[in-house]
């Protein structure tokens, strides 16, 4: 069974603010105090800021915004395989939410990106994500 989104979201940003610390604020400080709610194929969680970063398991609407995606959409992203305007306009991922909060979460996806690449522990969470994925 591959490991939950959630979880290795959840350990992605544990391992940033311990390895990359001024990446993970500047992660921190791109989301402010907005909330994501993330749908990843059928499982839901919540990305939140504020004085840290959060991510939680539940099915509540946030007061944010909204992205729905797939796994295998992820990773054609990560890979360069589909460009994110592409993602956006195939429907691969769909994003709801007002503009400002929009941009918001895109300046921190690209922080969040610049900043695991960066990182020695992404690779084998790339992995873990990889695994079990059609």
């Amino acid at each position: 069974m591959a490991e939950s989104v959630s979880s290795l979201l959840r350990r992605s940003i544990g391992h940033l603010a311990d390895e990359l610390p001024a990446s993970y604020r500047h992660v921190l400080d791109a989301l402010g105090a907005l909330v994501v709610g993330l749908e990843v194929d059928d499982e839901r969680c919540t990305l939140r800021g504020g004085r840290r970063l959060e991510v939680t398991d539940d099915a509540d609407d946030p007061t944010g915004i909204r992205v729905v995606t797939s796994r295998p959409a992820i990773l054609a992203i990560l890979d360069a395989a589909i460009t994110l305007d592409d993602a956006i306009e195939t429907g691969a991922l769909n994003v709801r939410g007002a503009l400002d909060d929009v941009l918001r979460a895109h300046d921190t996806l690209r922080a969040y990106v610049h900043a695991a690449v960066r990182a020695p522990s992404q690779p084998g969470l790339l992995d873990a994500l990889r695994a079990d994925t059609p």
